[in-house]
């Protein structure tokens, strides 16, 4: 699956050194600075290894960095912990409010998601989340009618998936391969 589309400064960044820099901006603004124990404990890695990583987003200049300081995004580095952010919140309402997942594997999911998935793509998925939200009447109760009609019309039976899937790979054949 090709990487979203990104800036070329934000090209450099692998999902791991994107993983330090949300950790990093959730801790920030929760704590007003970072300590490098904190970005380890919240990403589960070792001390030297956030040490490394630390090293390598300041010499990219999205933190300010030195040994046994606290830490702090740059600019730069804020506004992408804040885009990363933003992107897991959205994946992760889509997948926890529309699709019904677990909040737990929607938030494992929404992890993955944001490191692959267009900026185009998680904006259509906030304003579809909003649109819903902002219809009061048919957000309260979409889900008991969902549940209801896909029972009473069998949508989910195996012969249904089975022509939803034939057309689908019809379609899909027939669009150009993404380049890598």
């Amino acid at each position: 699956m090709p990487r979203r589309e990104q800036s070329a400064r934000e090209q450099s960044l692998n999902p791991a050194m994107e993983n330090y820099l949300k950790a990093i901006f959730l801790i920030e603004n929760r704590d007003g600075a970072a300590r490098p124990s904190a970005i380890g404990d919240m990403t589960k890695v070792a001390r030297s290894t956030v040490s490394g990583a630390l090293n390598s987003l300041k010499n990219m200049g999205y933190v300010e960095y030195s040994p046994y300081s606290l830490i702090r995004l740059t600019e730069q580095g804020k506004v992408i912990g804040r885009k990363i952010v933003h992107r897991h919140i959205v994946l992760h309402s889509f997948l926890e409010n529309i699709l019904q997942v677990d909040s737990q594997e929607a938030h494992a999911a929404a992890c993955e998601l944001e490191h692959m998935v267009s900026e185009d793509i998680v904006q259509r998925f906030g304003k579809f989340i909003l649109f819903l939200k902002s219809r009061e009447e048919f957000w309260s109760d979409w889900q008991e009618v969902y549940e209801k009609e896909s029972i009473q019309k069998n949508f989910h039976s195996s012969s249904a998936m089975s022509e939803i899937l034939k057309q689908e790979l019809r379609h899909i054949a027939d669009l150009p391969t993404p380049n890598e």
